[in-house]
């Protein structure tokens, strides 16, 4: 599934980056749902079994874009059934929790076939520090996993989440008390993970 899907992403950042500029290169960074399975994937074990299949590609541009008709892409995954991937157009990381250098420790993924785009995947430590902002009950899940798999430590969450705190425009106050309950999951499926 992972082959499948990373194939899909490439056709949807290509069709994208048929929309920039000739001359323009733009850096593109990859969290959300698509990110984490990714991540997970390549972990492999009960984690990467579990992992949630998400449809919309959480992706934050390093400049702005006006696309004509966010693009979509059809696939069939591993097991032929038939999955969508879609752009989430409203999707910026600065609405919620990021740390200073989470670009700077992405990894690159992939360039556009034009060379226009570059997409980097942020890092499990800097996406679960995103997740930890608004942490619904697929975050919850996804920090979970990543930490079952051996993607994440408690304590470098922690510092990392902390540290992105004093760069919030919002009073912090919930998004601290986010912050306790995910390090105290990642502690507890660290553990599991452990004992595996």
């Amino acid at each position: 599934m992972r082959d499948k899907l990373e194939q899909a992403l490439h056709t949807l950042v290509d069709r994208i980056s048929a929309q920039v500029r000739a001359g323009q290169e733009i850096d593109a960074f990859l969290a959300g749902g698509v990110a984490t399975y990714l991540h997970l994937q390549k972990a492999g074990g009960q984690p990467a079994e579990s992992a949630r299949y998400s449809e919309d590609a959480d992706i934050h541009f390093g400049r702005s874009l006006i696309l004509s008709e966010p693009p979509v892409v059809a696939y069939a995954d591993s097991e032929g059934k038939e999955r969508l991937l879609a752009l989430d157009g409203s999707y910026t990381i600065d609405i919620g929790l990021r740390h200073p250098d989470c670009f700077d420790d992405a990894e690159l993924l992939f360039t556009s076939a034009n060379s226009r785009i570059r997409l980097y995947l942020l890092s499990p430590l800097d996406l679960a520090v995103t997740k930890s902002g608004r942490f619904q009950d697929h975050d919850r899940m996804d920090i979970e996993l990543m930490a079952q798999a051996g993607l994440l430590d408690a304590e470098s969450f922690r510092q990392r989440a902390t540290e992105a705190l004093d760069y919030m425009a919002t009073d912090p106050a919930m998004v601290r008390i986010n912050i306790d309950e995910a390090t105290e999951l990642i502690t507890e499926s660290s553990f599991k993970h452990n004992l595996n």
